[in-house]
């Protein structure tokens, strides 16, 4: 036995010494991959969203009008196919192209600054454009509680003003933070009520609002419309082309809501050509669960602000391509709209 104990002792020693071998090159790797590694920023994905069928991606806003420069502010919102917004993208869920109108030369905008709007520090401006024409008088009631839902749910420092029509139009509220008056405004009886249909000149009316209002503000805010009618316009001096106009050339995108007999195409094209939505309902008592999800769509706007290097362009496209992957496959969407640049 005295003579196996040396022996036995060598093999001891042996096993420590190829443990604290393995230990010291372990380490070693260790530390050696996390000096060298960088780490890898991919586009949000949820592996356990089943839901999804369809992105749909907008552009509400292109805003030049605070920086006075070649800065571009993009306002980018982006929905699944009910109208349920993301709230979780990254700036590598999109890719921002930019090109001269009628040329070729398309760019992909490289170096950009990428923020969510709630987190940005600015503030939603929106005129509401309520139906209170003949075919209405019955349904007042339903609908003033759904636009007191959106009123309730907006920031503390977020703007609205109520705009009701029916032949006459008139601003019973202006812009305000105070949802208190809002409600009032919103709540007292309108002499003008319940005549012909004067959409267009409401919503036209809305438009000059919120621009008069953005451009004369110290504040940075996104000014977005929201129309409702159940019916189709028979009393305004404007058509629906000079609303889209008007809206494009001041960048206010239209949320339109519909109800009723209104007509689903009229309304699409509206909204849809100035970079908002359109939802219709078949019943009144939902129709707060539409402003609701506009507000949402609102309050969780994308911003893409960089500098715009095409300085020869007339007029510019700025097209956006956004891409999700999901539980059900990889979805995109593209949207395009067209602004002016500062010379």
């Amino acid at each position: 036995m005295k003579t196996q104990r040396p022996f036995k002792l060598q093999i001891a020693v042996v096993i420590m010494l190829g443990l604290l071998s393995a230990l010291f090159v372990f380490t070693g790797c260790t530390k050696k991959d996390d000096s060298t590694s960088t780490p890898t920023v991919q586009a949000y994905t949820n592996m356990n969203d089943d839901t999804t069928t369809q992105i749909v991606a907008s552009i509400p806003r292109i805003d030049l009008k605070q920086v006075k420069s070649t800065g571009v502010t993009l306002y980018i919102s982006v929905t699944d196919q009910n109208g349920h917004v993301f709230s979780n993208f990254n700036q590598y869920n999109f890719i921002i192209k930019q090109v001269c109108v009628g040329g070729t030369d398309t760019t992909v905008v490289g170096s950009l600054n990428f923020q969510q709007m709630n987190q940005s520090g600015k503030n939603i401006a929106t005129p509401l454009i309520l139906d209170y024409s003949g075919s209405m008088e019955s349904y007042v009631p339903d609908l003033e509680l759904a636009a007191a839902k959106f009123i309730d749910m907006k920031n503390k420092s977020d703007q609205a003003e109520l705009i009701k029509f029916s032949s006459s139009i008139e601003n019973v509220q202006g812009f305000t933070t105070d949802t208190t008056a809002l409600l009032k405004a919103l709540r007292s009886s309108w002499s003008g009520a319940f005549n012909m249909t004067a959409f267009y000149d409401a919503v036209y009316m809305g438009i000059d609002d919120a621009n008069t209002f953005v451009n004369k503000s110290s504040t940075s805010y996104l000014p977005a419309l929201i129309g409702f009618t159940d019916g189709i316009d028979n009393e305004s001096v404007n058509t629906m082309q000079q609303v889209i106009d008007h809206a494009n050339s001041n960048q206010i995108p239209l949320y339109m809501l519909g109800f009723g007999s209104a007509d689903p195409v009229l309304l699409t094209n509206i909204a849809e050509s100035t970079g908002g939505r359109y939802y219709y309902t078949p019943d009144i008592t939902t129709l707060q669960n539409l402003f609701a999800m506009i507000s949402g769509q609102l309050k969780n706007v994308y911003l893409v602000s960089w500098n715009y290097s095409s300085s020869g362009c007339n007029q510019a496209m700025i097209i956006v391509e956004a891409s999700y992957t999901c539980k059900t496959g990889t979805y995109h969407s593209r949207v395009e709209k067209v602004f002016t640049p500062y010379k």
